[in-house]
């Protein structure tokens, strides 16, 4: 009997994670679908996927996921590192805790879940690890340099993970997509600190969410914002094409954004994002 490949999909209650379950299964994928709250994952048990309840913030919850999936199958063969979240706010007024749960959740939940999958994956001689990166691990916007953080750190992070478990027959991926129209905004609005007394960021915080706002605005799509299920077919490719990429860059705003900052020094990078904003 041939044995259906196992997928885990974590953060697979909206977006990419969600839209990525439901490709998977539909292509015949035994596929765990994950979330922090498993109620929200409903719509993909009707359509075949197996419900999971994962955080990635606690150790306890994502041993027993795995304790889970590898008492039911052979262990997991694909991992998609999906959860995470935005922290936009300018620095001087974003607290240490909103920080440290932004890498708990972006950084060290997904470390954290390559970590348990691996032992199963180089007994099998085979596995991929496909990581949800952004095209801002390659640029930082003011305002959002929290989250920018979290992603420029999952670069060499899945850099060093490649080379490591290369010997072993398991590839690891970098998805690399632009803005994409899901509750993503709408989660980083909800972890947008309030201001301090007398802020001196008043107008940087308007100017800032005005062209949040314009960027994903469901009727300007001149930013190049990208459907979820776009993204999705690229991690499938990743999962499935025998020798993946390294890297795929989805989207506009991350095939052309990196090259520009590339290009431009630091000063003139600045002073464009302050005229983006409507600074002086």
């Amino acid at each position: 009997m041939i044995m259906r490949k196992v997928v885990l999909v974590t953060g697979a209650s909206n977006g990419i994670g969600k839209a990525a379950a439901k490709m998977f299964v539909e292509k015949g994928f035994t596929t765990y679908a994950s979330a922090r709250n498993p109620e929200k994952l409903n719509e993909l048990a009707t359509l075949g996927c197996k419900p999971l309840q994962l955080d990635v913030t606690d150790e306890n919850s994502m041993v027993a996921a795995i304790q889970t999936i590898e008492s039911e199958t052979d262990g997991v063969d694909i991992l998609i590192n999906n959860a995470g979240y935005g922290q936009n706010g300018v620095l001087e007024e974003l607290p240490l805790d909103s920080i440290r749960r932004q890498f708990e959740t972006n950084v060290f939940g997904l470390i954290r879940m390559c970590q348990l999958v691996l032992p199963t994956m180089r007994s099998k001689g085979a596995g991929r690890i496909i990581n949800i990166g952004s095209a801002g691990g390659e640029f930082t916007m003011p305002g959002a340099s929290a989250y920018s953080a979290t992603k420029y750190a999952l670069e060499s992070f899945t850099d060093g993970l490649r080379g490591e478990v290369a010997p072993f027959g398991i590839e690891v991926s970098l998805i690399k997509p632009g803005g994409v129209r899901t509750n993503f905004m709408n989660t980083t609005n909800d972890h947008y600190p309030p201001p301090i007394k007398d802020t001196p960021y008043q107008e940087f915080r308007e100017k800032f969410s005005a062209m949040t706002e314009k960027i994903f605005d469901p009727g300007n799509n001149s930013y190049g914002i990208l459907k979820p299920e776009e993204v999705a077919k690229i991690v499938l490719q990743a999962a499935t094409t025998p020798k993946p990429k390294t890297r795929y860059r989805v989207g506009l705003l991350a095939k052309i954004t990196p090259g520009l900052r590339r290009l431009i020094s630091d000063r003139a990078w600045d002073k464009m994002m302050r005229r983006q904003l409507g600074m002086r």
